[in-house]
């Protein structure tokens, strides 16, 4: 199937200019069109010269000594203006607003057009970021009130943070979903735990779908720069829960952690909105999400098992088979609460990438 893609000119040009051809063709003189128009001589020169719009009165008075429709006159005139808007974006100023986003990140993601026009750039940004202009992007970011835990590590930036927040609810706008159910939704986080020792081509779309199900819209999106987040979870128009993922360390402790983390805020939160880095140190919210999260994966028994002081893979291999989860979370979950070395028991864990990122077999 081929997809149909409305074509659209990052170019445009003044009635005038078909006028004028009109009138060559014609053999008409500008003086004598507007005797015939019932127009000025004057006016005819500045709408030729493209210094005066066609107005519906005088797309009419075209139409009749023309024959081209009144409103194809009118629609190449609001293509003309729409051109010239969209051309006094580029202004220094967008120009430095510009350089506050992660452009070359959102052209690869193909979400801004391979172009170096700084109007098309800035109407692309502005069309992401659900603005009408530059100035209205600081009440953007007010208006999504984002509860940020932020990476002790590495530098981050608010508009690109931003930008990746917007490509996931982009994403989660175009899902159709039932109203969310919070009983299913916790009962649908007990059946994804299983899902924990599955590889991702399988529990994927299980995950997706079970979500789903439950009201709830899970994305994953790609990581950009300077945001050093691995997940978030927030309330579109208050009502539609959105789990966003990153997939930024891509182990897969580090991924289960972050869904069900994020499950938790949408549990325990509704109608707030949090932006997560597994790095960071919380408040009280974070808190009792990872309490939340650490509870629906493994229990209290992980603390009766960290009190052994494990010391091989084969205790923590056994152990996870006990309680139904991948050894890898455990391995993870052993390291954040210091049990074992940071660099200790990796080889239990499994590693994930994005799909188009993968390697063919046999490559």
């Amino acid at each position: 199937m081929v997809e149909n893609i409305a074509w659209s000119p990052d170019w445009a040009t003044h009635p005038g200019e078909h006028l004028a051809e009109y009138l060559d063709v014609r053999g008409l003189s500008q003086a004598e069109f507007a005797r015939l128009a019932g127009l000025t001589p004057k006016l005819v020169s500045t709408i030729i010269k493209g210094t005066n719009p066609v107005t519906p009165d005088t797309a009419i008075k075209l139409e009749r000594v023309l024959g081209l429709k009144a409103k194809i006159w009118l629609g190449i005139q609001n293509d003309w203006d729409l051109h010239q808007a969209r051309q006094r974006l580029a202004t220094p100023d967008a120009k430095a607003w510009l350089k506050l986003f992660p452009v070359k990140d959102l052209q690869k993601l193909g979400r801004l057009p391979p172009v170096k026009d700084v109007g098309a750039l800035v109407e692309g940004l502005l069309d992401l970021l659900d603005i009408g202009s530059v100035a209205a992007c600081d009440a953007r970011i007010e208006a999504l009130a984002v509860h940020h835990r932020r990476s002790r590590r590495g530098q981050t930036s608010r508009e690109h943070e931003l930008c990746w927040l917007m490509l996931g609810e982009e994403k989660a706008r175009g899902l159709n979903l039932p109203a969310f159910d919070a009983d299913r939704f916790v009962a649908g986080c007990r059946e994804i735990r299983a899902m924990t020792r599955q590889n991702p081509e399988t529990f994927e779309p299980q995950m997706l779908r079970v979500c789903a199900e439950a009201g709830v819209a899970l994305v994953f999106q790609r990581e950009i720069s300077k945001t050093c987040l691995f997940g978030s979870a927030r309330w579109i128009d208050g009502e539609r829960p959105l789990i966003q993922m990153s997939l930024r360390m891509k182990s897969n402790d580090h991924f289960w952690w972050t869904f069900f983390h994020e499950a938790a805020h949408v549990v325990l939160h509704r109608g707030r909105n949090f932006a997560d880095d597994e790095n960071a140190s919380g408040d009280g919210p974070e808190a009792e999400a990872d309490a939340w999260a650490k509870d629906m994966l493994v229990g209290s028994e992980l603390d009766a098992f960290a009190q052994t002081s494990p010391k091989s893979k084969a205790a923590v291999a056994q152990f996870a088979d006990r309680v139904g989860i991948h050894p890898g979370i455990i391995v993870g979950m052993l390291q954040h609460d210091r049990v074992v070395r940071f660099d200790y028991m990796n080889e239990l864990k499994a590693r994930f990438c994005w799909a188009e990122d993968a390697i063919p077999a046999g490559a």
